[in-house]
């Protein structure tokens, strides 16, 4: 986890502590940082505060890798994640914990418009990628955009490390589309973050590079009483209702699918 972030994720779980709030109406849940770029958690957050005004859920973004890792440590009642062989390896050894698909998006390759790439899948537009040298910006961050990116790398039989054209950021997705946008690149991108971001960006949608990208939701072992219902509400029918609604509001289409 970079510095910054695990400042940011123990500033607020200290503030937490302080809080004589308690405990049981608590509940952290640590989620990827496209779901935050995106807007969906404070919607979502917003849907179950109206049955449970009480309750106090603290969000915080991390990339999947880092919000395991903040479960193993016992700092987190829920997750939101999209890597799905971190979560597995945490699940081996957390077998009370429940965990489920909840919905899914896409990934995308996004690239500067003076960048043409013509491909049939993400894997050909990345042999294209490395074939032409363009400056490919990468989160590189142990997030589940970063998994997939590499997954794609190694389908198309390319290490990137090394190469002068790829660029690291170690960032979350919208602070890695601006670098994108700035440098001129191209980068793969979550399309709840990048439709979040697109007003302030010249990044165009490579065509044909869709490929899915399925979260997981998890309710930690010793979750609070708060957490058991958060996570109850997001996988229920209320809860699908509530990704409708968050969906429509924020970008007038159905971006995260049940």
């Amino acid at each position: 986890m970079t510095t910054r972030r695990w400042a940011a994720a123990l500033a607020l779980l200290l503030l937490m502590s302080a809080c004589g709030a308690n405990h049981q109406s608590r509940a952290v849940v640590a989620v990827g940082t496209t779901l935050v770029d995106s807007g969906l958690m404070a919607e979502l957050v917003a849907a179950y505060s109206v049955d449970h005004p009480d309750d106090n859920i603290a969000v915080i973004a991390l990339s999947s890798s880092e919000a395991i890792v903040l479960a193993s440590s016992g700092n987190a009642d829920v997750l939101i994640t999209h890597n799905k062989e971190v979560l597995d390896e945490y699940l081996s050894s957390q077998p009370a914990s429940q965990s489920t698909d909840i919905f899914a998006s896409t990934f995308h390759l996004v690239a500067d418009p003076s960048i043409t790439i013509e491909a049939s899948s993400l894997v050909e537009a990345l042999s294209i990628v490395a074939e032409r040298e363009v400056l490919f910006v990468s989160r590189d961050d142990g997030s589940g955009t970063n998994a997939a990116e590499r997954d794609a790398w190694n389908a198309a039989n390319i290490d990137p490390s090394g190469e002068l054209w790829y660029l690291r950021t170690g960032t979350a997705m919208g602070a890695t589309l601006l670098v994108a946008d700035q440098r001129h690149a191209a980068t793969l991108t979550e399309h709840g973050a990048f439709l979040t971001a697109d007003n302030q960006l010249s990044l165009l949608k490579v065509p044909h590079t869709a490929i899915p990208n399925p979260y997981q939701l998890t309710l930690v072992e010793s979750a609070s009483d708060a957490g058991a219902s958060f996570f109850e509400l997001i996988s229920s029918p209320a809860g699908r209702a509530a990704l409708v609604a968050a969906n429509d509001e924020l970008f007038g289409q159905q971006v995260y699918e049940f």
